[in-house]
């Protein structure tokens, strides 16, 4: 188990503490902590959570190894549960656990989380905090969360424009598996800012000891509405991916088509020379030809110049093209 504590400073930035164990002082002092807990067994967190008292329902969402309530909302603790870009390609997706007390901010996570990281950088030095309180912390974590997402559809987005490019300049070459996994990704980011877009909703309704969004209504209401606008984003990309696909099928409809065309004038230029053999495969002593001693010559140069004439008409009328 991994555990990081951090104080938020006067400057509304992060400050390192020693602190490694969870005390229930702590919703009593002024200071506004953040804790970080990675890569705890249930029995290490169980522990870890004990000096809290936690209500019963919220302890039990915190424990679970596996995604089971998005949100639950208590007078004195707040639990949000908020899947990441990453793991587009695990059966299990990860997500981060937020569990918001009067003064302390928890996250729980089982995995490496790039965000987190990045967080944590961006606030220990010049990235402060709209205020000093536990409240702005949690709305920079949903903000940059957020913003990873939104950023990783963009990059998908990116993506799928070189290859619709390179569709329409090479369509040879184009692989259907890297479709196949631009359509995976941006479905995995529709579905994570799905759950962001649910969360914020519901944060619009929190008024409790833990979370009040009466005193900070402004900023939840803007992150709203920017959550809003990230949906639009995200459903561009996965138009762009859906429009790649399409144009795809086309170009498989268009080689099916081209072999299917080689196929029907193989046809139609060996049909003749079928017919002449069927007719000269007849068992009569007495047909044109029979019996000369160039009979074998004229027939195949009627067969050759059958087909050649067959060919050129075909070309004529832009068979070959």
């Amino acid at each position: 188990m991994k555990m990081q504590v951090f104080g938020i400073s006067e400057n509304s930035t992060l400050d390192p503490l020693n602190e490694t164990a969870l005390s229930a002082a702590w919703q009593e002092d002024e200071v506004n902590r953040w804790i970080d807990i990675q890569d705890a067994t249930n029995e290490e967190l169980r522990d870890l959570l004990a000096p809290l008292n936690l209500n019963p329902a919220v302890q039990a969402a915190c424990l679970q190894p596996h995604r089971a309530d998005r949100v639950v909302s208590t007078q004195a603790a707040l639990y949000l549960e908020l899947p990441t870009h990453l793991g587009w390609d695990q059966a299990l997706k990860p997500y981060i656990s937020i569990l918001c007390l009067n003064t302390t901010i928890i996250t729980i996570h089982r995995n490496d989380s790039h965000s987190i990281e990045q967080i944590i950088r961006d606030l220990s030095f010049d990235t402060p905090l709209y205020a000093k309180t536990s409240s702005a912390l949690l709305f920079y974590l949903l903000m940059a969360i957020g913003k990873g997402t939104v950023g990783a559809a963009l990059e998908v987005r990116s993506e799928a424009e070189l290859l619709d490019q390179a569709c329409h300049e090479h369509p040879d070459n184009l692989d259907p598996k890297e479709i196949a996994t631009l359509r995976r990704k941006v479905s995995h980011y529709s579905a994570v800012h799905d759950d962001h877009t649910y969360c914020a909703g519901i944060l619009q309704t929190v008024e409790s000891e833990a979370f009040r969004v009466s005193e900070q209504s402004h900023f939840y209401h803007d992150m709203l509405k920017l959550t809003q606008l990230s949906g639009q984003i995200i459903d561009g990309a996965e138009s762009r991916v859906v429009s790649l696909a399409r144009d795809y099928e086309l170009v498989l409809q268009r080689r099916v088509d081209n072999r299917l065309r080689f196929l029907t004038i193989l046809s139609a230029v060996l049909m003749p020379l079928s017919l002449i053999s069927g007719i000269y495969g007849m068992n009569f002593n007495d047909m044109p030809a029979m019996g000369k001693p160039l009979g074998y010559l004229v027939v195949i140069g009627a067969m050759l110049g059958t087909a050649a004439l067959t060919g050129g008409y075909l070309w004529r009328k832009g068979w070959f093209e």
